[in-house]
């Protein structure tokens, strides 16, 4: 249970956590539970009444881990209930707020990392897929949120090499259309941006052991990655909102530095870490 003094109620949370070893490297974990939390600052600021909105969990995971490799995979169903709604037309308006908004998400999420395969190669490979719709704040209707992706994908490699007492590394990223409203659509939420696209490259030059000289470039294929639209909030001339893609303030981004660890260890540096 869990008590709050923001409104003076008593939350009961229960909550269950199991796991089962299947081998010497690998177990089974189940958990469920419910949870809650305050709503934001700025909707309590309208209507300090509000009640906390709520999610019941679902979680099934499976992994497995040896001292050079991990493979895990997570499945997970998610309701919520009690969301915060109110009238777009009339935000300043506390009699228009409730707790009558509702929810759901579920999903898999998978992920993979080796070291041991090849040698002085470190890669990881994650992937989840996501199927959610909400219908809360301001929405009118159930649908897919603005910041939720189906699918994403990421890579992750580092070579070490040796002789040139230096480590290689890169990234990439994907991520499936995300939804956006469009105004001068009669459907709301059903715009979708491009597809993301990343692809990144490290370098990191052990200059002594305690000393790391690093470069980094984001967005080496220049890609205009597009997380959205902003829309005006009257029509032109011509009765049409006129709308413009949230990117990023620049293409590509360069990063040069140096990382020095001050340790009694004269072992230690962050070489893992880049």
């Amino acid at each position: 249970a869990e008590y709050t003094t923001l409104n003076n109620k008593l939350y009961l949370a229960p909550r269950l956590s199991l796991a089962y070893k299947t081998g010497e490297n690998a177990q089974v974990a189940l958990a469920a539970g419910s949870f809650q939390q305050a709503p934001a600052d700025d909707l309590l600021r309208i209507n300090n009444q509000l009640d906390f909105e709520k999610a019941d969990h679902l979680i099934l995971n499976y992994q497995w881990v040896s001292p050079n490799q991990t493979f895990r995979i997570e499945g997970y169903l998610k309701r919520y209930r009690d969301l915060v709604k109110f009238d777009a037309n009339d935000v300043h308006n506390p009699t228009l707020y409730s707790n009558s908004g509702n929810g759901y998400a579920r999903g898999i999420d998978l992920f993979w990392r080796d070291n041991k395969t090849l040698k002085n190669v470190d890669y990881w490979i994650s992937y989840s897929f996501l199927d959610t719709e909400r219908d809360y704040r301001d929405y009118p209707t159930k649908a897919v949120p603005t910041f939720a992706s189906a699918h994403n994908l990421s890579v992750v490699y580092k070579q070490w090499l040796p002789a040139l007492k230096t480590q290689i590394g890169g990234t990439f990223s994907f991520a499936s259309p995300r939804t956006y409203n469009d105004p001068n659509e009669s459907a709301f939420n059903a715009g979708k941006t491009p597809v993301y696209i990343d692809l990144s490259l490290n370098i990191s030059y052990l200059a002594t052991q305690s000393i790391i000289v690093y470069a980094s470039a984001t967005n080496l294929l220049g890609r205009e990655n597009i997380f959205g639209y902003t829309y005006s909030d009257v029509p032109n001339n011509q009765g049409n909102y006129v709308g413009v893609a949230k990117t990023l303030p620049a293409p590509r981004f360069l990063f040069l530095g140096v990382f020095i660890t001050f340790s009694k260890d004269s072992t230690l540096n962050q070489l893992k870490s880049l």
